[in-house]
């Protein structure tokens, strides 16, 4: 059974024989707390981070993805990236602004994408590809990289300027920015394909237009 306290035995009052305790200076510790502190500035929310801009877009730098391959159109290669995403098991899909063109010595696979994404392109086309090697070529302001890919899988990274010497002119325009994607043209998109037009187009589309 409790009792009530008695007077002067509570948690903040000083026992028989002590001393009053001091009471701390409430507005003294907060303003110490505080020290530093705007609060004329209005709290960050939610939607000030989402609408944040990413690393790419504070940089003010675009980006610009390069997958050259040997295939002979680009109707064929749009077919290939198409089935080459369904092959796939990791759920990686084809990147929102890809495009594939035809050039001489091959088709292209391009689009303004990010690092990622753009190896995301490159492992989908190797995938339908097999054993047909392709090299991705990506750039970012100063920075430019070459990385095989074959089966589906990345390999080495190389100097672009090694391999820039094997694919079409407008491969290394692209990159420099010599030509922008509107002057490449529309091209065709490989993720509005069905499969059976997938089918076709691998079949019926070899021979260069």
């Amino acid at each position: 059974m409790s009792t009530p306290d008695r007077p002067g035995t509570g948690p903040d009052e000083p026992r028989e024989g002590e001393e009053p305790r001091p009471h701390p200076d409430i507005d003294a510790e907060f303003a110490r707390l505080t020290e530093g502190l705007s609060l004329d500035e209005d709290p960050l929310t939610v939607e000030d981070v989402l609408d944040a801009p990413a690393a790419d877009e504070e940089e003010g730098e675009p980006t610009i993805a390069v997958v050259a391959t040997s295939v002979a159109s680009a109707k064929a290669l749009a077919g290939a990236i198409r089935l080459g995403r369904e092959a796939r098991t990791d759920g990686i899909d084809i990147p929102t602004g890809t495009s594939t063109h035809d050039t001489p010595s091959g088709a292209l696979a391009v689009g303004p994408l990010r690092e990622a994404a753009a190896h995301d392109l490159a492992a989908i086309a190797s995938t339908a590809l097999q054993r047909s090697g392709i090299v991705l070529f990506w750039r970012r302001g100063d920075r430019m990289t070459a990385t095989r890919y074959r089966n589906g899988e990345r390999g080495e990274d190389i100097s672009p300027a090694i391999v820039l010497g094997a694919v079409d002119d407008v491969v290394e325009q692209l990159l420099l920015g010599a030509t922008t994607l509107e002057q490449l043209g529309e091209g065709i998109d490989p993720s509005g394909l069905s499969r059976s037009q997938a089918l076709r187009w691998i079949a019926f589309g070899k021979k260069r237009k």
